[in-house]
């Protein structure tokens, strides 16, 4: 099996389409009482961790560059030893130290995904984003107040 992010005809919009329906199945099924940002955000890493191993990567946590101070991503898939495929980072909105820290992996793919229930909150973070850097918006399982 060829490790690639890509789904067959290449288009990267089915990939993100397959992802937001992983994560918001996933995040349906946790009780409302035990949703939180950290547990949402644990969730959307482990549905993420299932789908790049599913595609044949090598997923790893919490990949940090080490020739720059940013923190670390997420999630990585890596392609092979030397090859990174993808990069996530999620949290409630687009954060700018995500964004740094997407911009230091050396990958083609990058996305960040966002779960606030405040959707203009959420749009209004995308002014963090960089070219390269998709978005990918969850429904989150918290209700706005």
């Amino acid at each position: 099996m060829s490790a690639s992010l890509e789904p067959k005809g290449g288009y990267q919009v089915i990939v993100k389409e397959e992802i937001k329906k992983m994560i918001e199945e996933a995040l349906s099924r946790v009780p409302v009482g035990h949703a939180s940002d950290l547990v949402i955000k644990e969730t959307i890493r482990c549905v993420l961790y299932g789908f790049l191993k599913g595609r044949g990567l090598l997923p790893i946590p919490a990949f940090r560059n080490p020739r720059y101070p940013e923190g670390p991503v997420d999630l990585i898939g890596m392609k092979d030893a030397h090859t990174i495929e993808v990069a996530f980072c999620s949290n409630p909105t687009v954060q700018l130290d995500d964004v740094k820290s997407l911009d230091r992996v050396p990958s083609e793919k990058k996305f960040v995904v966002t779960f606030s229930p405040n959707q203009k909150k959420v749009e209004m973070s995308t002014f963090f984003l960089k070219p390269g850097i998709e978005h990918i918006h969850v429904k989150s399982p918290i209700t706005p107040f």
